[in-house]
């Protein structure tokens, strides 16, 4: 291969040296050379990439949920307000010895569905017109004799006087609301009032103005005929004015009988319980020395139970009476007459007594009662009994403990003691007493 090459060169070069040295004297037709091939060109050195900045793929936006329009509802229709039937008036009172009054006011409320029905049918149906009438027969149309009541800041004394109603203006004064559709409100219309026997003067003129204390006892699990003896005898009590120097029970109540009301029930008698008419009334003796023993009143003649009776606790401010021996006495050193009143609820076996009469400048104030010493009770007794059948036991007592007990009262004056005096009480023990029959 190397051979080749150097003639092929040298064969070449002869024949252009003739061609240049024939140039000048002959136009002679030379063929052009072909032109030397151009150098191949070097490919250029291909950059390395510049990396493209890291772009994130857009994401295509998160939808946001549209909200769902609540449904729309429909309108509710407007409510009619209720109306109300007033009746308003001032009744008379006696509070801390002056006068002035305290407001009474009623209400017969229609609601407000009732009342839309009204005014679609016009006004006053036939049933409206029966409500009104029982509404306005029920107010106070007869007078009540003026008597104590606890307002909402003490004691006064209340004249409840009748009301007079006009009815006919009263059922237009109901149909003007009724057609008035803002109409909220109707007035009874009172034209006038009617006294009652006993006024306010009755209490002013004799300067009963004032409470002076109530006692209280609790009566629960009594029999029915120990409840009506404890009704009879607190009827004394019931708005009863009492005057002179010395309260007496016994005189008060007057005798003890079954003309007066009384029945028989169990009374204590010497060792035992037994049957007797008036079985009860020493709840009341009790109810009233606590009343009196509070109002600051001294005591003249109080005799305590023979054994501690469960009714009267707290032990050691109870009163026995047994007529027409045992009274109950109190001295009235208020310079003026007392008035009492009574109240009983056998629901809750309450019985209340209350005293009214001329102020004080003092008060009264009870403390707690301390047992000085006991004695245990003792064994039970049996008691044969012929109204039983045989071999039938009933028990009629139960047994408590011997006690002597002591109750201090001081009066107070300026928030000082000026006096106190002490109540002294010695109970016997006593046992469960059975009755047991004999009756064959």
């Amino acid at each position: 291969m190397v051979f080749t090459r150097t003639r092929t060169a040298r064969k070449g070069a002869a024949l252009l040296l003739s061609v240049l040295l024939g140039a000048a004297s002959a136009q002679v037709e030379i063929p052009a050379l072909p032109p030397a091939p151009a150098p191949a060109p070097q490919p250029l050195p291909t950059p390395a990439p510049t990396p493209e900045p890291s772009v994130p793929t857009p994401q295509p936006p998160t939808p946001q949920p549209v909200p769902t329009p609540a449904p729309v509802k429909p309108a509710a229709p407007a409510r009619t307000a209720p109306l109300l039937i007033t009746v308003q008036a001032a009744w008379p009172a006696l509070v801390d010895g002056k006068k002035t009054t305290v407001p009474f006011s009623r209400t017969l409320t229609l609601p407000g569905d009732r009342v839309a029905q009204l005014r679609a049918r016009g006004g006053i149906t036939e049933s409206l017109d029966a409500d009104l009438k029982k509404f306005l027969a029920g107010l106070p149309r007869a007078a009540q004799d003026a008597r104590f009541e606890n307002l909402w800041d003490g004691w006064g004394v209340v004249q409840r006087n009748g009301l007079k109603v006009d009815e006919a203006q009263t059922r237009a004064n109901v149909l003007a609301a009724l057609q008035d559709p803002q109409g909220v409100k109707a007035n009874v219309v009172v034209t006038g009032q009617v006294a009652p026997k006993r006024t306010l003067d009755f209490f002013l003129s004799r300067g009963i103005t004032a409470h002076l204390g109530t006692g209280e006892t609790n009566y629960y699990g009594s029999s029915p005929a120990r409840m009506t003896n404890i009704h009879v005898g607190t009827r004394n009590f019931q708005d009863r004015l009492v005057e002179g120097k010395v309260v007496s029970f016994n005189q008060l109540i007057g005798p003890v009988s079954t003309r007066a009301g009384y029945v028989t029930g169990l009374v204590i008698a010497g060792e035992r319980t037994a049957d007797g008419v008036g079985g009860g009334i020493c709840q009341v003796s009790t109810t009233v020395f606590r009343t009196l023993y509070g109002a600051g009143l001294p005591v003249v003649e109080r005799q305590n139970h023979s054994y501690q009776v469960h009714y009267y606790d707290p032990q050691g401010l109870d009163a026995t009476i047994y007529q027409p021996k045992l009274d109950l006495k109190f001295a009235n050193d208020t310079g003026g007459a007392l008035w009492f009143q009574s109240e009983w609820n056998d629901e809750e076996a309450r019985l209340t007594i209350s005293v009214f009469g001329k102020a004080r400048d003092f008060t009264v104030e009870i403390g707690a009662p301390k047992t000085l010493s006991t004695t245990p009770s003792p064994a039970d007794r049996l008691i044969r009994d012929a109204s039983l059948p045989a071999g039938q036991r009933k028990q009629v007592d139960w047994a408590a403990p011997g006690a002597v007990i002591e109750v201090t009262r001081r009066f107070v004056r300026s928030g000082q003691t000026f006096k106190q005096d002490t109540l002294k009480s010695s109970y016997r023990p006593w046992p469960n007493i059975f009755l047991v029959g004999t009756r064959g």
